[in-house]
């Protein structure tokens, strides 16, 4: 399966992959800015819980402490707040007018969370606890940090979907 993000810095290499999700379904719009003449929609999206789990490989260095796992991890996160916005352009195909989005910026904030982590240092209990305690213990820390990353395949997954929805009607079906 293709990877949800890959990414190297500050010696040490992260993937994740295999993500499923439980919770978006219960998402609600708080409001939405619809500017018709530039195309540009803003919503505001609320999810009041949402759980995630994937599998991930690191290797790397923590500090001095070499870090080396391959296997799941499961985040819960409470209170997700998102900004989402979208820009779209307008095409012609087949001698109609279609919306294509171009642009879609999400900004997330989160309320809280925790996360567990399995089979890092090659299945030691003890190491294992006290990173998932470490992690917990600074759970905002960990997530300001992978947060731009996990905007960014978001975005990329939800702009796909924004447009595989437009994309079967016409512009005038849309914007009557």
């Amino acid at each position: 399966m293709k990877d949800f993000f890959s990414e190297e810095a500050a010696g040490m290499k992260i993937t994740v992959s295999n993500v499923s999700a439980w919770g978006c379904s219960d998402y609600f719009v708080r409001s939405m800015d619809v500017r018709i003449d530039n195309h540009e929609f803003v919503l505001f999206i609320e999810i009041p819980k949402l759980r995630i789990e994937a599998h991930y490989n690191v290797d790397g260095k923590l500090l001095v402490v070499p870090i080396k796992g391959d296997g799941n991890i499961e985040i819960n996160i409470t209170d997700v707040r998102a900004t989402a916005d979208l820009m779209g352009v307008v095409f012609e195909k087949d001698a109609q007018n279609h919306l294509r989005f171009d642009k879609f910026d999400l900004d997330i904030k989160v309320g809280g969370g925790m996360a567990r982590v399995e089979n890092l240092f090659n299945g030691d209990k003890v190491l294992l606890g006290m990173i998932n305690d470490v992690v917990n213990k600074n759970f905002d820390m960990l997530l300001k940090e992978l947060l731009p990353i996990i905007q960014r395949q978001l975005a990329a997954v939800f702009k796909e979907a924004a447009n595989a929805i437009v994309e079967r009607f016409t512009y005038e079906q849309l914007f009557p």
